[in-house]
């Protein structure tokens, strides 16, 4: 790259002026670092705690984190990454021997200095101090684009505070924008006055049509109610379905994917039967392509679409993630009146006091410790539970690059897994112990086992899938097996109880355990695996070798948090309604969804712009769900 000493030389000769400086060049990075290298950093090599990938020198590192505290852009650690991969100079500076990863950083940052972070900002506010003067490049690069002197501060808590607010000002246009009601017959009411009114009521987690006395009281700026609440719900009816006399009763239907598209489609209709004959199909159209149709489904994808692009822009999201795939099911509401008819689009639940609920299937990627939703079906009787579990897999494939699918036993089926293996997908999943499994469990030993060329057979569909089966001991509590319990005389195992120094070394755990004493849990995989390996208990070190039956059972049990996701978006995100109607719960459901994944991407955004100031034992989130739901409903949503 040209630097900027020879456009000023030229501009001088031929225009006699210097022209402004608008963004740093790599010259001024450089200059930055190299003043950084002709200080001396005083760390002594018995400071130096990194255990991982090698030996990084413990001056050339500290030089890096003194680098990138001085340099206002560099507050994650893919930004730190790509800025020495990217800016000419700074590398050899600095003294590395070539660019370094995120990982390698983050890990250096945690440990080799985790004793020291304070004495590395003072650096940095040292040496700021010292170049703080001179070309404007090099002062806009360390933050200060005006003509003075003065520095952001250090502090943790500012830190954390300045990624807060980055993040909110990244995700509120996806909130605003995602809702829409302009298909809303109702033309009178402004679109901007229902998504205020939508957000307010998110914000209170209720549906209830006597709420807008309180949407009065609650708002200053309103002296009576600006519209009925019906005119909402027809609004929020009017995106997902069309009006339709069924026996004389208005009901509001879409047909999804009709079943004759030369059918007459009247607006009046004798009875259900009729109107399932004229094609009308509650369930998604899981053959359209993602965002193709104009429903709450599509708007949804459209959401979780913008979220998952920030956290790519960003390189939250750099590489491949796990996925989970579930379900989720909620009770429906009976009829006010009492009426205990099936409502449209439930399933018959016979664990609920309703007998009827809701289905949704979801699958989330795990970043960085975090669920995100990537696809989500609201799943009606009719629905092919292949095709809509089909459909999430294209739907993440397009989004992300899959690392594994991890699954319930319920997913475990032969076309599912098939069709992962088929498209060159890894999968893990929970098996339920029929009597294939449970013959194959009786040439296991140990604690842990596998059998390969394990053959699922669905004679129903026609068709058979080699598979590897694998089985752990299945435990309780950690070190009490289940169907125990705890007590004095049971005490966890350690190390002290066996004897390691024996020759040829660690004991595994199938060699401590009796094989008539072990009840297995069982899964299948299309991974390689080598050997049973170690009990996670007796070393976690064991857990970096992904091809051993523990390592893929910990894979299972530590990616295994969509059910908390579920839970989360029900009882934190998801309105309270009463609802019968398909359209309002589809609505209400996406809603949720939303609020949640902001609320995840806001707290990825967190963790990673200030994540100099977060300990590895920190595990609540930076940002709480009710708190995003207060800032959020400070945004002047029309």
């Amino acid at each position: 790259m040209a630097q900027r000493e020879d456009h000023i030389t030229e501009q001088i000769a031929t225009e006699g002026f210097i022209p402004p400086v608008e963004e740093p060049i790599d010259r001024d990075y450089v200059y930055i670092a190299e003043k950084i290298a002709d200080r001396r950093v005083r760390f002594h090599p018995a400071e130096d705690r990194y255990e991982h990938r090698g030996e990084e020198d413990v001056i050339t590192m500290a030089r890096l984190h003194v680098y990138w505290h001085v340099v206002e852009e560099l507050d994650s650690w893919p930004q730190i990454a790509r800025h020495l991969r990217n800016t000419d100079g700074v590398v050899d500076a600095l003294g590395l021997d070539s660019p370094r990863s995120r990982e390698t950083i983050r890990l250096s940052w945690k440990q080799q200095f985790a004793h020291a972070h304070e004495r590395l900002r003072r650096m940095a506010e040292h040496v700021r101090d010292k170049i703080g003067w001179g070309r404007n490049g090099v002062l806009m690069a360390m933050g200060v684009d005006d003509g003075s002197q003065s520095f952001p501060e250090f502090t943790a808590e500012g830190v954390r505070e300045a990624a807060k607010d980055r993040a909110y000002d990244r995700i509120r246009p996806i909130l605003t924008d995602i809702v829409d009601f302009d298909r809303a017959d109702n033309v009178s009411v402004p679109t901007e006055d229902l998504t205020d009114y939508a957000g307010w009521l998110a914000r209170r987690r209720e549906m209830y049509p006597e709420s807008m006395d309180s949407y009065v009281a609650e708002i200053d700026a309103l002296e009576d109610e600006p519209f009925d609440p019906e005119t909402y719900r027809r609004a929020v009816r009017n995106k997902e379905r069309e009006r339709v006399v069924v026996d004389g009763e208005v009901h509001w239907v879409k047909p999804r994917a009709s079943v004759d598209d030369t059918a007459p489609n009247p607006d009046v209709y004798d009875s259900w039967d009729a109107l399932a004959a004229d094609g009308v199909d509650w369930s998604i159209d899981l053959l359209d392509d993602p965002g193709g149709t104009d429903d709450w489904h599509s708007t949804t994808e459209e959401g979780i679409e913008r979220f998952v692009a920030e956290l790519t822009e960003d390189g939250v999201i750099d590489g491949p993630v796990p996925v989970c795939i579930d379900g989720s099911i909620r009770s429906w509401h009976k009829h006010p009146r009492g009426s205990d008819d099936r409502p449209d689009g439930v399933y018959r639940e016979s664990h609920f006091d309703t007998n009827y609920g809701w289905k949704d299937l979801s699958a989330n990627a795990i970043i960085d410790g975090q669920s995100v939703v990537l696809a989500n079906v609201s799943s009606v009787p009719g629905d092919k539970f292949f095709q809509a579990v089909k459909y999430l897999i294209d739907r993440v494939t397009d989004l992300v690059d899959v690392k594994c699918f991890f699954a319930d036993a319920e997913f475990s089926n032969v076309d599912i897994c098939r069709y992962i293996h088929y498209i060159g997908e890894d999968y893990i999943m929970r098996k339920s112990h029929r009597e294939p499994v449970k013959r194959l469990f009786e040439t296991f030993s140990g604690t842990a086992d596998w059998g390969k060329n394990y053959e699922m057979n669905s004679k129903r569909k026609g068709m058979t899938h080699k598979t590897t089966l694998f089985a752990v001991e299945k435990r309780d509590q950690t070190g009490v097996k289940q169907g125990e319990k705890r007590h004095d005389d049971h005490e966890q195992t350690g190390f002290d109880d066996f004897d390691f120094g024996q020759a040829e070394g660690q004991l595994t755990w199938s060699d401590l355990a009796p094989d008539d004493d072990v009840e297995y849990v069982a899964f299948i995989t299309n991974k390689e695996i080598d050997n049973a390996g170690i009990h996670p208990e007796l070393t976690p070190e064991n857990r970096r070798n992904e091809t051993t039956v523990w390592s893929l059972a910990e894979q299972y049990r530590r990616r295994w948090s969509i059910e908390t996701t579920f839970r989360q978006i029900k009882h934190q995100f998801l309105p309270r309604m009463r609802s019968r109607d398909l359209g309002t719960r589809r609505f209400v459901w996406m809603l949720a969804i939303l609020l949640y994944n902001a609320w995840a991407t806001i707290n990825l955004f967190v963790q990673s712009w200030a994540a100099q100031t977060f300990d590895e034992d920190d595990t609540d989130p930076p940002v709480r769900g009710k708190v995003m739901l207060e800032e959020i409903a400070n945004t002047d949503y029309g």
